[in-house]
């Protein structure tokens, strides 16, 4: 079987979006242990790994109504899934795509970090007895059909390219009476 790889140059142009694996996500959580009921802090780190500058999203996107960039939830050592819900209350603000994504968007040139943090409450979820789970977390890049071809002709425009797709990243903990 013959496989042939054709390489085709954007002739120096800069793509518009880029693959999510353009940036490490990774998490931790500060303790091993915690109680049930309480409130664990889940410390992100997003990372250009690529050749280039990229644009990487804050914690929650600015368009209206507003949804995260950045989610995490349990899972326990059955598999099931505890996660949170979120809702929002906004009032629609008139701003071009590129007024939005100077206030959403974060660049990272190549090697630099962007930290944040996640609240998650335990106390939330009645099932979450003592045990072993995983937190687990993603990274929301940008969905390109979410924008018009004028606001992607705008987006064109700036200085670095924006990821795309979802980055996942887990850890564990031990919750305890």
């Amino acid at each position: 079987m013959l496989l042939v790889f054709l390489a085709a140059s954007a002739s120096g142009q800069k793509e518009t979006f880029v693959p999510g694996n353009d940036v490490s996500f990774t998490i931790a959580t500060e303790h091993s242990r915690y109680q049930t009921g309480a409130q664990v802090i889940v410390r992100y780190e997003i990372t250009n790994i690529s050749n280039g500058s990229v644009y990487v999203p804050r914690e929650w996107d600015l368009k209206c109504p507003a949804s995260p960039h950045i989610w995490a939830w349990f899972e326990n050592g059955s598999g099931q899934h505890f996660i949170p819900g979120y809702a929002g209350d906004c009032s629609p603000s008139e701003q071009t795509i590129v007024e939005r994504m100077k206030r959403e968007a974060v660049l990272l040139k190549p090697g630099q970090r962007l930290q944040g943090h996640v609240s998650m409450e335990t106390s939330l979820f009645g099932g979450l007895g003592p045990g072993g789970y995983r937190v687990e977390a993603i990274l929301y890049g940008w969905n390109e059909k979410d924008f018009d071809e004028q606001q992607r002709n705008e987006l064109k425009k700036m200085p670095a390219s924006f990821i795309r797709r979802e980055v996942p990243a887990s850890t564990r903990i031990m919750l305890t009476r």
